[in-house]
């Protein structure tokens, strides 16, 4: 009798191993739908692009005295204590103008460090090729334009054509 009755539910354990089955193959031939990013707010004062990254700039300094126009971007909020940063500086009478840093004097005409937990560029290794342009208006806006290979090959550039300062 047992037999029997085995005999009896085997086509229906058999349709039912059969559906299990097919029900595993239609999951799994679902087409992965990609997931959108999340709508990431716009960095407030564009990106640096160093090598392949493109790092957000959330905050910045600007200072100046008679020798030197400074400016310090960084991707964290409170640029004064940034552990990430890139400091940019022109001697004053180089103001407007757009110098090559092969023909200028590192830590002389212009200034260029860059630091974050992985990468340190100081000041005391020359720029390989590439342009600076930092200039200033009685308004307060400082315009920066920086497209220069750093020492190692890496690329870094950045462009912001008002950036809104109140040192001046």
């Amino acid at each position: 009798m047992a037999t029997r009755i085995s005999a009896l539910f085997a086509p229906l354990r058999l349709a039912l191993l059969l559906c299990a089955m097919g029900g595993i193959g239609v999951g799994c031939d679902r087409p992965d739908v990609p997931v959108e990013p999340s709508d990431k707010p716009q960095a407030l004062y564009g990106y640096i692009s160093l090598g392949d990254e493109q790092i957000p700039v959330e905050s910045f300094t600007t200072t100046s005295d008679e020798e030197y126009l400074m400016l310090k971007l960084s991707p964290l909020e409170d640029v004064l204590t940034a552990t990430t940063y890139a400091v940019v500086a022109v001697r004053t009478s180089l103001l407007g103008s757009t110098i090559d840093v092969q023909t200028k004097y590192h830590n002389d005409d212009y200034i260029f460090v860059y630091e974050d937990p992985l990468y340190y560029y100081g000041p005391y290794r020359p720029l390989r090729s590439g342009t600076i342009l930092l200039d200033k208006n009685g308004a307060g806006i400082v315009r920066v334009r920086v497209d220069v290979e750093l020492y190692d090959g890496v690329k870094f550039r950045y462009e912001n054509a008002a950036l809104t300062s109140a040192l001046f």
